[in-house]
């Protein structure tokens, strides 16, 4: 399905407009590589309006009852769940994501997202400090202003929502970048954002390229904080730029994860769980591992099992609702996947499933890899230290637990890991010696808004969902009452006010 009869807009100071300069840019499908929709290719000038539109609404918005926010919130979930028909072909045609996912995943993650961050940042709450019996000594919760956010193409709704909601909810204002080869669903929520009644700039969308537009937010004096969710080198050139102005950045980057297959693993949990988070969204998925440690004792009966079950994964059309695993978001993903195999052949890396750009009519013009797992001998391997973000995964044997947990740690990410044992005092164990922000025991890619996610090393330090992610859009106000008969001074004996 294309939109290209569609009109798109930005969304600058409660009006859906084009791009100053009137520019546009093509979003392709990557089933395909046909074009879908044109939408603004917005420039340094339109962030200007937006920020501007932004800095204008921020004190009425930050003033405004927190339970009217909340309204907001669940306003805009509804008017998205209203819409999910009009949504999830715009959603699987922007980036490939099979329509199952987007109807059954997507779309319900999105107005979820708005209903829990609605409902938890009611309750945002500050302290109370009692050093001083004469004073009465609190911190207040006090929003950024305006918040620069910059989102990612893999799940573009879900991702932008769950930096808007909190955003939102605690009283900043926001310019929103939604990733440039997937911002139409993001695009259409500007237009929601209208009908569900948010005062004008509260919420700014300008879609175009990171290296104009990313930067000129990050490098904008009245946008006081960054949240940025994506790859590390982008990351660390946000920090780069937002350090020049001491700005706050929240940064969700890049994982090379790991699930640790122990002997006394329930196998057959083990191979599902590694099939789908090493394959849900064409691996396309900062938390799925595409590194395993299996013990000696099941190595065999656990890869046997492995690449037989990825061989059973339905590739193809992600408009077809059979489908499990489309295209990758856009060619130049599919050149990367395609270099780490064969960086990996050449390393001597065994092929057991995959390895082949597919051929067939209905896939050989889109950016397809198939499930592919490498057996593995030396962790030191660009496949096993960097990320693809592709379905391409690597498996090494492991003889004792102490040896999984070093090789894990050898890498400079360190987002998250799994332990697959029914000895849950050793998994215990093993958690307190693995460097990473989120570890699961018997369990992979369980990731819900009400749990925090974030990672460690070169994967960020920021924390994303739950409670924790309230910290991300305020800072902490001291305020001191001061209830003695007078202020208190080193000086009192030393000066005269007479």
């Amino acid at each position: 399905m294309d939109f290209l009869n569609q009109e798109f807009y930005n969304l600058i100071g409660g009006k859906l407009v084009k791009a100053v300069k009137g520019g546009t840019m093509n979003v392709i499908n990557p089933a395909n590589n046909k074009v879908v929709a044109v939408v603004p290719k917005c420039t340094a000038e339109d962030v200007e309006l937006a920020v501007a539109a932004a800095n204008r609404a921020k004190n009425a918005w930050k003033n405004t009852y927190v339970g009217e926010r909340a309204n907001l919130l669940c306003k805009l979930g509804a008017i998205i769940a209203e819409h999910a028909e009009e949504l999830v072909p715009m959603e699987t045609a922007q980036y490939g994501g099979p329509v199952s996912k987007t109807r059954n995943f997507d779309i319900p993650a999105a107005v979820g997202e708005f209903e829990l961050m609605a409902g938890m940042g009611r309750s945002v709450t500050g302290n109370t400090i009692t050093a001083d019996p004469l004073a009465r000594i609190m911190t207040l919760r006090e929003p950024f202003g305006v918040c620069g956010l910059i989102t990612p193409w893999n799940f573009p709704l879900v991702t932008a929502v769950s930096k808007l909601g909190p955003a939102l909810i605690t009283g900043n204002t926001v310019v929103l970048k939604p990733p440039s080869c997937a911002p139409l669903t993001v695009l259409k929520m500007g237009e929601y954002a209208i009908e569900a009644g948010f005062p004008a700039g509260v919420i700014n969308i300008v879609a175009g390229p990171g290296s104009e537009v990313g930067e000129a937010i990050v490098n904008h004096r009245d946008v006081n904080k960054i949240s940025f969710t994506g790859d590390s080198h982008v990351g660390k050139r946000i920090m780069e730029l937002a350090s020049r102005q001491v700005k706050s950045v929240a940064s969700e980057l890049g994982g090379k994860n790991a699930m640790i297959v122990l002997d006394d693993a329930e196998l057959d949990n083990a191979v599902e769980a590694a099939t789908y988070a090493a394959f849900f969204n064409s691996g396309q998925n900062c938390g799925s591992p595409s590194r395993f440690y299996v013990q000696e004792g099941i190595y065999d009966a656990f890869v046997s099992r492995f690449v037989k079950a990825a061989g059973k994964i339905i590739v193809g059309d992600p408009t077809d609702p059979k489908t499990m695993m489309g295209p990758l978001a856009y060619n130049a993903c599919l050149d990367t996947a395609e270099r780490f195999i064969e960086s990996a052949k050449k390393a001597g890396s065994r092929v057991l499933l995959g390895g082949e750009r597919p051929t067939t009519a209905d896939m050989k013009d889109g950016a397809y890899v198939m499930p592919t797992i490498f057996e593995v001998y030396d962790n030191k391997i660009d496949m096993m230290q960097e990320e693809i973000f592709a379905p391409v995964v690597g498996v090494m044997k492991i003889k004792t637990p102490e040896e999984a947990i070093d090789l894990v740690n050898d890498s400079h990410y360190g987002l998250c890991a799994s332990i697959w044992t029914m000895d849950y005092r050793r998994a215990l164990l093993m958690i307190d010696k693995l460097e990473v922000g989120t570890c699961w025991i018997n369990q992979h890619l369980k990731i819900v808004p009400e749990t925090p996610w974030g990672g460690c090393k070169e994967s960020g330090w920021t924390k994303e969902n739950s409670m924790l992610v309230f910290e991300e859009y305020t800072f902490h106000k001291h305020v001191w009452l001061e209830l003695g008969d007078k202020p208190h001074t080193f000086w009192e004996k030393m000066i005269d006010l007479g």
